[in-house]
This record gives structure tokens, sequence and C-alpha cells, in this order.
């Protein structure tokens, strides 16, 4: 009890002010967004001229958030992770307001300009993780990294709970409510996005290494495939697991959401520990635990027949793409130089998260054309080429 106690002790020393205003701050961000998400397709069928863009401005919002990854990365190298912060949550808060009067008008063009700037504020958002390893020891960095993203768990249960709440709290305007809590709910990690001090990377005359030079080392190799991967595989598998659970196998509305909150909770809830795990057993073994967790997730996915069944695979496919997304991410993190972190780091979730728009956008089409067998199986080529960048060695 004493070790533990002495443990944890230790750990709080190095994890400082910025890790806990960050963790604190992506509690709300999460929170916003998971609302948002929640909410947008079933108000954009409301609005939409036509029933097939309903989903349209949640489109948006994830091209959006890929195009704005890299730029905002460069903003934060030049001005400083703080000011690009502010204008993040500024950004996400003004969307929300318009959303909600784009409701009162029934004004679908006002609505996806909404959508854009909840997406630019998104992108901002990503960089959290980021921001929290940079005042820390390097061993203690993925511990970091982990606390922020373990806001998500929280923010998984605020979410659905607030969007309960509001939906229908402005009528006749339903779902305007929702919005107007997301601008209020986002507005709330201001004050702690101003408590944070991060200095500015320091300039070299050359810039850091080249491009081409960081992203040929078999480490960064390593962290970009496996993030992307991984949280391809899951956005790609989770947006179609609606689908097949309500549409195809017929279960109910209960089920599916019974289904999804504890997917959900795998993602986040390992973040408490996974950094400790890194520090223990490396960020390569962890993603290798990961990549275990996707296979196990095919298997049972491809074999699926009853809730529980579904319920297992969606759980496990979270944890594994938590290991993925967080050893991933770390990799990133310990192959970059200080002043190399604006273009590295605005690169790498650039196609993260290209790779995460790609695998949303398509899973609808995918679900539809080729059916929930076949799905899983497209998703092997993906583990595979993990397994491979997984398997080269490193200095």
């Amino acid at each position: 009890m004493m070790n533990f106690l002495s443990q944890t002790k230790k750990f709080f020393e190095h994890l400082n002010r910025n890790v806990f205003f960050l963790s604190l701050a992506q509690i709300f961000s999460m929170t916003s967004m998971n609302i948002n998400i929640i909410t947008t397709g079933l108000a954009g069928f409301i609005i939409a001229p036509y029933g097939w863009l309903s989903t349209f401005p949640l489109s948006l919002q994830f091209i959006i958030t890929m195009l704005f990854t890299f730029p905002c990365s460069i903003l934060m190298s030049k001005y400083g992770r703080k000011i690009v912060f502010v204008g993040g949550v500024l950004s996400v808060s003004t969307g929300g307001l318009i959303m909600t009067i784009a409701l009162f008008q029934k004004n679908f063009y006002l609505f996806c300009f909404g959508s854009v700037l909840l997406g630019l504020g998104h992108a901002t958002n990503l960089f959290y993780r980021y921001a929290a390893t940079e005042t820390v020891p390097k061993n203690v960095k993925p511990k970091a990294m982990s606390l922020v993203l373990s806001a998500g768990l929280i923010a998984a249960l605020l979410g659905p709970r607030i969007y309960q709440i509001s939906a229908d709290a402005i009528l006749p305007h339903l779902y305007a409510g929702s919005y107007l809590m997301i601008a209020i709910t986002q507005l709330i990690a201001l004050p702690f996005i101003m408590r944070i001090k991060i200095p500015l990377p320091p300039r070299s005359k050359i810039g850091g290494r080249k491009v081409f030079e960081i992203f040929y080392e078999k480490s960064m190799i390593k962290g970009v495939i496996s993030a992307a991967g991984g949280y391809g595989i899951m956005s790609y598998l989770m947006t179609a697991t609606p689908l097949q659970i309500i549409n195809v196998c017929k279960f109910s509305i209960a089920e599916n959401a019974n289904i999804i909150q504890w997917h959900v909770i795998a993602m986040f809830a390992p973040s408490f520990f996974t950094g400790t795990l890194i520090q223990k057993f490396s960020a390569e073994r962890i993603l290798i635990i990961g990549l275990l967790s996707y296979i196990f997730v095919a298997i049972i996915a491809f074999v699926a027949e009853t809730p529980n069944q579904y319920l297992l695979a969606l759980f496990l496919l979270g944890i594994g793409w938590n290991f993925l997304y967080i050893g991933g991410s770390t990799l990133i993190v310990n192959a970059t130089k200080p002043e190399e972190q604006g273009k590295v780091q605005g690169i790498s979730d650039l196609i993260i998260f290209g790779t995460v728009a790609f695998s949303s956008l398509s899973a609808g089409l995918a679900h539809y054309t080729l059916g929930w067998d076949k799905m899983v199986l497209y998703s092997l080529p993906i583990m595979a080429a993990i397994l491979i960048v997984n398997m080269l060695k490193t200095n």
C-alpha cells in the first residue's frame, strides 16, 4: 500500500499544471464534440433540402478537421499552443451558436457554416495530447498523454446526458438546445486553457531535419501507420455497427446504445494506465497488444449473431484503439525534436485524420454494398500493414 502511494505521489509530482488544466479542458471539448456527433445527423435530416444530405454537415466537419490539422500545428509552432487553443474554443462555441440560429431559421447552408467552425475547432483540440507532453520529463510523457485522453471517458458519460436534457429544450426547434449547450460547454474549457504555460519550441536556423528524413525513421513509420491504421479501422467498424445492429440484425435501439456506450468506455478507460504500461513495457509492445485485440475483434465480429457478441467485439475494438492510438502517438512524440514539432505533428495528424475521414465516409457505402462480413474481412489488410511495420527493428 505504501509503495502504491509513493508511486502515485511521484506520478502526480511530474504531471504539472499544464497536464491538469489540459485534462480539464479536454473533458469539456470532447463533451461538446460528443453532443455534436450524436445530434448533427438527426438535425441535418430535419433541415437538409434532400434526405441524402442529412449527414453532409457531419462529414464536412471531418473534412475540415483533416484539412486544418497541419495549418493549426504550424501556427502553434509560430505563435504558441495557448493562442491557437483559445481560437479553437471560440470557433466551436461560435459554431454552436450559429447552428442554433440555423435551426431556428431552418437554414441548411448556415448550419453547414457552423459545422465548418466546429471542424476547425476540433482540429485544434487534437493537439491537447501533444501539448501535455511538452513540459514533463521524457519518461512521463506517455502518462501525460494518457491522462489527457482519459478525459474522453468522462465526456462519454456527460455528452449523451446533456443531449437527452437539451434536445427538446427549445421546442418547436428540435435540437436547437443541444447546439446551445455545445456553445456553453465548450466555453467552460476557456479558463483552463488560459491557465496553461507552454513555451514556444526552440527554432534552429535550419528548422530541424527535413520532413522526408524524419518520416523515413522506422519509429516514426511505426507510430504513424499504427495510429492511422488503428484509428481508421475503429472508425470504419464503429460507424457501420449501428447499421448492422438496427437494420440487419433488428436488435433494439437500447441494445445498440448499450453496445456503443461500452465501446466508448473501452476506448478511454484504459487511458488511466496505458501510459504506465508504455513506460514499463515500451510503446512497441503495447502496439502489438492493440493489434492482437483487433485480430480478436475481426474473429468475433465475423461470427457475431447476438448482442453480447457484438458488444464484446466493439469493447475489444475500443481497447485496441486506445493502445494503437496512444502507442503510436508516443512514438511520434519521441521521434521528434522540439523545433520539428509543428511540421511533424501537423503532417502526422493530417495522415491520421485523413484516414479517419475516409474510413468514416466509406463505412456506410461499404456496409450497403458489401455487407458486414466482407467489411470485416476488408479490415484485415490494414491490420497486416500494422503488423508488418511493427516487425521493423528500430535503432
